[in-house]
């Protein structure tokens, strides 16, 4: 293996050491104030929800590429948990319409309030260099992600 090889093994190890270190803090869900644990994909289909209120279970499946039976079902645990409503739009009665509840508003704010924290730590780390950081990781996530699906498509 040569040093390219071993460097980019290591970059590679430091990659999969963030994922696990964001996965481990989600592990048991997050709680944005309302005593609710929330894994990732719950408290991004609040904040979609929160973004388009009376948005569809169909446009949150097209929003999310998953299929409307996982959306569907995330989205009766979010109603069950109290944070989102489903009511009938007026304009076709077998369409629902999902809004946040009060409880789902605190989750949507708090899910902010987590997000302009870390930003706020990374812009602190990276003081007066932190939009080229940005930019900069931005670019090589995508180029990463690039790969990876390479990888799928060739059935590796």
């Amino acid at each position: 293996m040569n040093d390219t090889q071993k460097s980019f093994e290591h970059m590679q190890r430091l990659l999969m050491d963030l994922i696990e270190t964001v996965n481990s803090r989600h592990a048991a869900g997050i709680d944005f104030g309302t005593g609710h644990g929330l894994f990732p994909a719950e408290i991004h289909t609040i904040e979609a929800i929160g973004l388009n209120e009376g948005i569809s279970v169909t446009q949150l499946a097209v929003f999310f590429k998953v299929s409307k039976p996982t959306i569907s079902e995330r989205v009766r645990k979010l109603a069950k948990k109290g944070l989102i409503v489903k009511t009938k739009k007026a304009e076709d009665a077998k369409a629902v319409a999902l809004r946040l509840t009060g409880e789902g508003r605190i989750a949507f704010e708090g899910h902010k309030a987590h997000h302009q924290k870390m930003y706020e730590l990374f812009s602190e780390y990276f003081g007066s260099d932190t939009r080229e950081k940005i930019e900069g990781f931005s670019n090589a996530f995508a180029q990463f992600l690039r790969i990876a699906q390479k990888l799928d498509n060739h059935g590796r």
